[in-house]
């Protein structure tokens, strides 16, 4: 494989006539009209690519997916599947002949097959809720996908009898599971997920597992049809045990499930060779540390002789595919900002293939991205920039790019957005080297001095980069030069880059941010007195540990924060996650170490004017999170304010986009009404739509 980052930049560089030069920031209604390439799934021949094109409708206020289909040379660029509802999930049969999918409407989902041939589409099945997975069998004839399957739990107690005229309350909700809700999904049912097959030639799906332990979406198939590979922790009462999935494998006409591996520590993403001689997966030996470097193995086919092809690369790696061949295996992983594709053999030796792939969101500019891999080796990927939602390339074995589709040139070509400019610097605390990027506003002339916002990141185990962020351009389309980082504990860097905030959280990363604002200021345009904070989940802790340790920010915005530890740890919907990674014991162990880490501990030092933002439905950090935060800068005196998103779960802004529209828009009202320049009658920033 070649290295193409500077080609696929290229490919997607656009050069307009002068007549069409872009003239205009980015403005709220724009959001409505961006589009971007997700699961991009090219034919085992190569010669043509099904992916799910997701687009902000309007009317809705829904983010819709749609699969389209384009050759391999650009040409026949469709929508393949018009009709009701959404679909997704798109599928090439071996033989490349026919396409599965899934379609919703009406809050009904149907499994159904296109044949390419004669464009007929049948439905095979109605799927269950929860369902997840979907894979054809090697020869074509079936396909298997996992759902959720309910189970009776915990009866209420008994009460006199009642007849149906009576109007009695609602009865008693009896929990005895320690994770029975998790944000995005609300209250969880009791049950477990479990594997379904369906023969293509007709008749009912065929349910393969059917225990408490249940099974997983997380699964293929072995190379002869006759088994199923798949990742599930199937121990009892695992909700309250650390996380440890094993892999398995279930032989399709007896039932019975062999268990493949027992380390501590999660095995994932299983991946029969096309031979079925070799078996790859992921997963790492948990050390309880926060951060850990997710691995590539390869064993056999029984999991036996386990040996990490990724050692010695110091990065996560995910999404793992064999080459037709069997000599090569196809993954992700994320370096400096950015997420890469590339391959390696069974030695351990790397290639990068493809830089700058793009995850299809249109709020914060996280990493990301997917692909798919042909029999004849080209690979069809998600691939933006900074100034460009993700389109889908084309990379030939030979390492040859092209751009398959351009989804956003109707909108964007007429838009100023200039690419996202890295920058470096020094930590003031120990000289680490910080990487971090900026946005300028449209017509930014150095000259002058302009206001600045610094955002942050969430995770805090994750990363930014330079891609596409409706969010953080609508903020530099107000006139702000936008910041954002990547401190200490952000992955992208190493094992030892993000376990510098193992049980030091935040820490030493609070200087890092100070960092990249002395930076910003030492070149010459950024005004010391209109200085703004903000950051979402992680971010919004450290937004509010900076505000309780710095008053030279002129207002600050913490969305979706934890604000106490303990009791954040106890009502999060991972109890049994947070407290064992996060922290060395238990709260009641070690008080004083939680509340040290509390931004509410710091909050007797605030003077920052605070907006506090949550959603109403947030059970990742709870609403009682940003409230207890709200209510004390209340009881100090800090101007404040509370801004709840009805109905939302953690995921603000890539839930509906008009959630990520009042999400900015309620920030940037904030920081206008404390802005010195404006409190002082001068020069303010101009919203973009205003």
């Amino acid at each position: 494989m070649i290295k193409t980052t500077s080609c696929v930049l290229a490919l997607m560089a656009i050069t307009l006539p002068a007549s069409a030069q872009a003239i205009r920031p980015l403005s709220q209604e724009d959001v409505f009209r961006l589009e971007a390439a997700a699961d991009p799934q090219i034919a085992p021949d190569g010669g043509m690519v099904a992916y799910v094109r997701r687009s902000n409708d309007i009317a809705t206020d829904r983010t819709r997916s749609e699969i389209w289909i384009v050759g391999a040379d650009g040409s026949g660029h469709r929508q393949l599947l018009p009709g009701e509802g959404e679909t997704g999930s798109p599928r090439w049969s071996p033989d490349g002949a026919q396409l599965a999918y899934v379609r919703t409407h009406d809050e009904t989902t149907t499994l159904e097959v296109l044949t390419l041939a004669d464009g007929a589409s049948r439905t095979l099945t109605t799927l269950p809720a929860g369902q997840s997975g979907l894979a054809w069998s090697p020869d074509g004839t079936q396909l298997a996908w996992a759902a959720f399957r309910p189970a009776a739990g915990p009866a209420a107690a008994d009460l006199p009898e009642r007849t149906e005229d009576m109007d009695w309350a609602a009865g008693a909700q009896v929990e005895e599971r320690l994770s029975f809700r998790f944000d995005g999904a609300g209250e969880l049912p009791m049950g477990r997920q479990q594997l379904f097959v369906i023969d293509l030639a007709g008749g009912e799906p065929r349910q393969l597992t059917d225990d408490e332990a249940g099974a997983g979406g997380d699964f293929a198939w072995s190379a002869d049809g006759r088994a199923l590979y798949f990742s599930a922790d199937r121990r009892p009462d695992n909700g309250a045990l650390a996380p440890d999935s094993e892999l398995h494998r279930i032989d399709l006409a007896t039932g019975e499930i062999e268990t493949l591996t027992g380390r501590t520590g999660p095995d994932t993403t299983p991946r029969p060779s096309p031979d079925g001689t070799q078996l790859a997966w992921l997963g790492y030996d948990d050390h309880r540390m926060g951060y850990h470097n997710v691995e590539l193995y390869v064993a056999g086919p029984d999991g036996t002789g386990p040996r990490s092809v990724t050692a010695e690369l110091d990065r996560s790696v995910s999404a793992p595919q064999w080459s037709a061949d069997g000599r090569m295996i196809y993954f992700l992983y994320d370096d400096s900002g950015q997420t890469r594709l590339a391959r390696t053999n069974l030695e351990g030796h790397i290639e990068i293939g493809l830089d700058d792939l793009t995850p299809p969101t249109f709020g914060r500019p996280y990493t990301g991205g997917s692909f798919s891999v042909s029999m004849n080796g080209h690979v069809a990927a998600t691939v933006g920039s900074s100034i460009r939602p993700p389109d889908v390339i084309l990379m030939s074995p030979l390492g040859d790019t092209r751009v398959l589709t351009s989804l956003n040139e109707d909108v964007l070509a007429e838009i100023d957005l200039a690419p996202a400019e890295e920058i470096h610097w020094a930590s003031p605390h120990d000289g680490l080297d910080i990487e971090g990027w900026v946005l300028y506003p449209p017509g930014f002339d150095p000259a002058r001095e302009w206001p600045m916002i610094l955002e942050i990141h969430g995770g805090p185990f994750s990363a930014y980069g330079p891609t596409f962020s409706a969010e953080l351009r609508l903020m530099a389309a107000a006139g702000y030069v936008v910041v954002y980082t990547n401190p200490r504990g952000s992955t992208s860097y190493g094992y030892d880059f993000a376990n510098l905030i193992h049980h030091d959280y935040p820490g030493h990363d609070y200087d890092d941010l100070m960092g990249a604002v002395d930076h910003m200021i030492g070149r010459g345009f950024i005004d010391e007195d209109r200085l703004f904070v903000t950051g979402g989940s992680g971010g919004g802790v450290l937004t509010a540990w900076i505000i309780g340790n710095t008053d030279r920010f002129a207002a600050a915005a913490v969305v979706k924060p934890v604000i106490n530890w303990t009791s954040f740890v106890l009502y999060s919907d991972l109890p049994q996650f947070f407290y064992r990674y996060w922290f060395a014991s238990a709260p009641w162990e070690d008080p004083e170490e939680y509340w040290r880490r509390s931004p509410l501990s710091l909050v007797g030092n605030v003077e920052t004017p605070t907006l506090m933002m949550v959603g109403g439905a947030d059970l990742r950090t709870p609403r009682a999170e940003t409230e207890q935060y709200y209510s004390a800068l209340h009881l100090n005196g800090v101007p404040t304010r509370l801004v709840v998103i009805p109905d939302s779960y953690h995921g603000i802004s890539n839930s509906r986009p008009s959630r990520l529209l009042t999400k900015v828009a309620e920030i940037l009202r904030w920081f206008e009404e404390y802005d010195p320049a404006a409190q002082a009658g001068g020069s303010e920033p101009e919203a973009a739509n205003d």
